[in-house]
């Protein structure tokens, strides 16, 4: 079974490479000219070690070499020094130790038919003291990458100062634009086979040394990626030592970042599609005011998005792949049904999908989200009351943050702006966990939002979580917080006009027609920053404005939105 499991994750990238259709043209064709700068190594040193020994999650999972982290960990000062000597001696020399590239992989099935391998996850484990050469590495990349910027703007996966709020707000932003123009948009959300288990080295080995990576510090990457091996073990046995010829090393520091750049130029492909993407998530969108117009182009288009993945190596599952048409209530729908076609297979039209943990549907109402979150609430708030008896308050409250809040505090700035009629189930799903926790009568549930209990307890209404995700968005735009491709994301009554007006200095909500466009972040949070008291608006640093605009949302039991 082992030797049966590592079979199918070692061939898996050849056998998928088959079923791909003929690429015209070459991978080279849409990369950009080769960077002009080139990849520099700073030797590391002991104390960098000590630090980024502080960084590694310490488990007891061993890997080929037998070393149990936890115990290793605790004695890295002791070896500190040695260590940065050979990762010093890789570094100039461009190699990487054999005893470094041999990973322990532990499938872990994920749903479907246990007997197939296909539905099982490799978990790898990698030997300890691989993490310190490939961190060591990592801090020298990213930062190379970042003050290069290499990586296209609309990707937001395993980047610093991302997160799934920025790809789910630029969405939303375009969306609702759209709207504003009385235009159909097309979201098309892709869905990648093994991805990160299928990039070719030899391709990615070329975009290195076009995105300034070469030389000794190309051999490098070269030789992380030579007689790279593996074994499976199951059910205590453990197969035979198979060579992996495609991939990125999973559960690896350098895995993700490498996949960003081998993904890079995908947006290269059309000047007309725009490309949010989220590491392997990518998704599609285009606007028009004709469907039919908008339905040639896209078709048009999406035949260079496969020859791209073709021409990468990287397979699309055309049938997971969906597409949404988003259209406003007051636009007819079109009485023809869409066909968009991809690798000569039609797409999938689905009024709703699930996009980096939120469910998106065609009118942008948020209806099917907040009920999908609604029943888990309900089902948790359910817990709770079934033990609160045997529960002092204080351990209730950790439930509630620990089962209930992370539901409505999970990218609640996009979804639930929206009427107020829409968000009354979760409104009312929050006063009975409050009931819960401090185990007020039903009769007096109704009076929850107008007595000083949340207060009391220094919880949010849902309206304020909404409020303080705002306000912190706001704050990390004005302190140059967020990724370069949202500078240019508000304007203030200065930048519009010269005259000295009291409110030259405030930010001006984008022009808004269309409800739809009144509930984005463009036009909320100018005026959710406008009305927060100055002296917190003047707050510094981060987490003391967080900590602040929190305590008097509540002390004054205002969501500063109504």
């Amino acid at each position: 079974m082992a030797n049966e499991f590592n079979n199918y994750f070692t061939n898996i990238a050849s056998l998928l490479a088959q079923k791909l259709p003929n690429s015209r043209y070459s991978f080279k064709k849409y990369l950009n000219p080769p960077l002009f700068n080139s990849f520099g190594l700073i030797p590391t040193s002991a104390d960098e070690i000590i630090n980024l020994s502080k960084t590694i999650h310490s488990t007891h999972s061993r890997g080929a070499d037998d070393i149990d982290p936890v115990i290793a960990n605790s004695h890295i000062p002791i070896i500190a020094t040695q260590l940065a000597e050979i990762i010093n001696c890789s570094l100039s020399t461009g190699t990487v130790p054999q005893a470094i590239k041999i990973a322990k992989v532990v499938p872990i099935h994920k749903k479907g038919d246990k007997d197939n391998p296909i539905n099982y996850r490799p978990i790898a484990i990698l030997p300890f003291f691989s993490k310190f050469f490939e961190k060591v590495m990592y801090s020298r990349l990213s930062t190379f990458i970042e003050k290069s910027n290499i990586i296209f703007p609309s990707q937001h996966g395993f980047r610093a100062g991302h997160s799934p709020l920025l790809p789910l707000l630029t969405m939303h932003d375009k969306i609702s634009n759209a709207f504003e123009k009385n235009e159909y948009s097309i979201g098309i959300f892709l869905d990648l086979a093994k991805a990160f288990d299928t990039v070719n080295h030899d391709i990615l080995l070329h975009k290195l040394s076009t995105y300034g990576i070469r030389g000794v510090q190309l051999d490098w990457f070269t030789s992380y990626f030579e007689n790279r091996l593996q074994y499976v073990t199951c059910n205590g046995a453990i197969s035979d030592l198979r060579t992996v010829t495609h991939g990125v090393p999973q559960g690896s520091n350098l895995g993700p970042l490498l996949f960003l750049l081998f993904i890079n130029d995908l947006p290269n492909v059309s000047d007309i599609l725009s490309f949010i993407l989220f590491a392997d998530d990518t998704n599609i969108f285009c606007s028009h005011s004709s469907y039919e117009t908008l339905t040639q182009i896209i078709n048009s288009e999406l035949t260079l998005v496969s020859d791209w993945f073709s021409a990468n190596m990287l397979s699309l599952n055309c049938d997971k792949t969906s597409f949404v048409l988003f259209s406003s209530h007051r636009k007819l729908a079109p009485r023809e049904s869409l066909r968009l076609i991809l690798n000569d297979t039609p797409i999938t039209q689905v009024a709703s999908t699930k996009f980096l943990g939120v469910y998106i549907d065609e009118h942008m109402t948020w209806n099917v989200h907040i009920k999908s979150i609604s029943v888990k609430i309900a089902k948790n708030i359910a817990i709770i009351t079934r033990v609160s008896y045997l529960l002092p308050v204080d351990i209730r409250l950790k439930l509630y943050y620990s089962l209930i809040y992370p539901y409505l505090s999970y990218c609640t700035m996009v979804w639930a702006s929206t009427y107020n009629s829409r968000l009354s189930k979760l409104v009312t799903l929050q006063k009975r966990a409050l009931r819960s926790i401090i185990k007020i009568p039903y009769s007096r549930l109704h009076t929850l939002y107008r007595i000083d209990l949340y207060t009391e307890l220094n919880l949010l209404k849902l309206h304020q979580i909404k409020t303080l995700q705002l306000g912190t968005f706001m704050f990390n735009y004005t302190h140059k917080l967020l990724p370069s491709n949202f500078n240019d994301y508000f304007q203030r009554g200065s930048d519009i006009h010269t005259h000295y007006t009291r409110n030259s200095s405030n930010y001006r909500p984008v022009l808004a027609l269309s409800n739809s466009r009144k509930f984005s972040a463009k036009y909320m949070g100018p005026s959710v920053w406008n009305k927060i008291p100055l002296d917190i608006c003047q707050t510094i640093n981060l987490y003391k404005f967080k900590k602040t605009l929190r305590a008097y949302l509540i002390n004054n039991q205002t969501d500063l939105i109504s």
